[in-house]
């Protein structure tokens, strides 16, 4: 992508979100949240990400179905924001 997309959830964080082939460089052990084309976002963790074959292996314990087509995603970003600073 080559602009921004700024996207505000209903729980009020609001985040920028990555472009979908960028989901290779993501970190497996944090949740992210994928928002799709009609407007929809879910919540899950990366199992692999295929990029030759167009789909995105997730592990969210039957709750979809085991493959996302990358054509149908808009943008992804992580949950929860990294902590930069210990208290």
């Amino acid at each position: 992508m080559d602009y921004k997309i700024k996207v505000t959830f209903a729980d009020g964080s609001r985040r920028v979100l990555k472009d979908p082939s960028e989901l290779t460089t993501a970190n497996k052990r944090r949740e992210i949240r994928v928002v799709f084309k009609d407007g929809k976002y879910t919540d899950l963790h990366l199992g692999r990400v295929c990029p030759k074959m167009g789909i995105v292996k997730v592990s969210t314990f039957g709750l979809l179905p085991e493959g996302i087509k990358l054509d149908k995603i808009m943008g992804w970003c992580y949950k929860f924001p990294h902590k930069t600073a210990r208290r």
